[in-house]
């Protein structure tokens, strides 16, 4: 499965550049009851299985569980639960603490015995409706010692901190990545399907199930850690706000976004569906086996060219984000056109190859590789239809059938796209583009040949 590489020489640069007056967290503190705690739950008041927790994962770590509550029982210190407040219901959303009043509230409801307790291991095979059987000895006894077992747990006060939903949100992202603790810590996505969760987010988790925007990411379903979802929520926020508006670091632009898209209008919704469409579309359509890919021209020991099997987020962003402002009339006649110009700047422009390299979301280099390839885009579009300065793929394909081997190099060229049909005599000294007056050559040769 392709995955992104662009964190190896620097995924963004910048900070967060909040007023000192503004950097605030706002909470609240309370002592509930377990009991209580319990009954919110199933009252739905807190929520504690939101979409982007992960799952019970003490559901078959009985051992974990059990000694959970025999510290309850015997009244040792229990972390504390953190909550935020949704800014739409009011609900107290679970953000740290989840397993733990998973475990009670299972225990509870009787879902579970007590298996491998250490220090009150009379109780190992009790449920939690056991615990309040005084005809048993084991019980009674405890009773006699500790006071009413049932009781111990369920009038047990646990701290739960809220964090209310007046915090500035930045502050309140960095809050959630602190608390997220998990042997797989939740990435700046999974975070946002938590705190910005709204029909925007829906939609986004909903475009990512489209077959061909899969294919082309080398996807075969959803990415279970939201890095499609990403990609698409970074298509519509430069799609909105243009990259003349960006300002690293990315999560901020992003985040920022999210929030001011969190519940959109139905219109709206269907004018963003139809438009992430036609961008993976004419993805497809254009550029084919080499959609969000880098391709790389080959060197002096070997001139085959290849393709990234990496996706290249830089990449994608000009790919999906430059169509927006064109119809697919405008770009499928000219799409080969399209993909050779790509390819020629992907692999021959070192001052583009910077800005997907070095510091990918660094606001100059966001800038100066959209520019780029939009001038080009532009460029092309505007070409009449009768322009004969550039061969077609279908000549490229006569030479490449015939003999692909490189009239440079004389070596043999691998695959199509690392192809280049030269003119023999110069267009601008009046060669002609046709079959007879082409040569097909590798494009690192080419490139070399100036």
């Amino acid at each position: 499965m392709a995955e992104e590489n662009n964190n190896k020489l620097g995924y963004e640069s910048g900070e967060y550049e909040i007023p000192l007056t503004e950097r605030k967290i706002l909470t609240q503190s309370s002592e509930p009851t377990i009991s209580s705690l319990c009954d919110r739950v199933d009252k739905g008041k807190v929520e504690v299985k939101a979409d982007f927790q992960r799952k019970y994962v003490w559901e078959n770590k009985p051992l974990i569980k059990s000694r959970l509550l025999e510290s309850v029982i015997l009244n040792i210190p229990i972390p504390a639960i953190y909550t935020a407040e949704d800014e739409k219901t009011g609900k107290e959303i679970v953000i740290d603490g989840q397993q733990r009043l998973l475990t009670f509230h299972g225990f509870i409801n009787n879902k579970f015995k007590l298996k491998g307790l250490s220090v009150l291991k009379e109780l190992n095979g009790y449920f939690y409706k056991d615990l309040s059987n005084e005809k048993d000895e084991t019980i009674k006894n405890l009773k006699d010692k500790l006071g009413d077992l049932q009781d111990l747990i369920g009038d047990r006060s646990i701290r739960v901190i809220k964090i209310l939903k007046e915090s500035h949100p930045d502050i309140k992202f960095e809050i959630f990545e602190r608390l997220n603790r998990g042997s797989v810590k939740l990435n700046d996505q999974e975070l946002r399907n938590c705190i910005y969760r709204g029909n925007f987010n829906d939609l986004m988790k909903e475009l990512v199930k489209n077959k061909d925007f899969q294919r082309l990411q080398g996807l075969k379903n959803s990415h279970s850690r939201m890095l499609d979802v990403e990609r698409v929520l970074r298509f519509f926020a430069f799609c909105d706000r243009s990259e003349r508006n960006y300002k690293a670091p990315l999560k901020k632009f992003l985040n920022d976004y999210m929030k001011s898209k969190q519940d959109i209008e139905e219109n709206e919704i269907e004018t963003k569906k139809e438009l992430f469409k036609k961008s993976v579309e004419l993805c497809q359509t254009v550029f084919g086996n080499v959609s969000y890919r880098r391709v790389f021209a080959g060197g002096e020991d070997n001139p085959n060219g290849y393709i990234d099997d990496s996706l290249n987020q830089g990449i994608f962003d000009i790919q999906m984000y430059d169509f927006m402002e064109y119809s697919k009339r405008d770009i499928v006649p000219k799409a080969q056109v399209i993909k050779d110009a790509f390819i020629d700047l992907v692999t021959s422009n070192e001052k583009f190859i910077e800005t997907i390299e070095i510091g990918t979301y660094g606001t100059n280099q966001v800038k100066k590789r959209t520019e780029m390839w939009i001038n080009k885009l532009r460029e092309i579009v505007n070409l009449p239809s009768t322009d004969k300065r550039l061969f077609t793929y279908e000549d490229k394909k006569r030479l490449f059938d015939a003999d692909n081997t490189c009239a440079i190099c004389k070596n043999k060229i691998t695959y199509i796209e690392d192809a280049h049909v030269d003119h023999i005599e110069r267009y601008s000294e009046g060669g002609e583009t046709k079959i007879k007056n082409g040569r097909l050559t590798h494009r690192y040769c080419n490139l070399q040949r100036g």
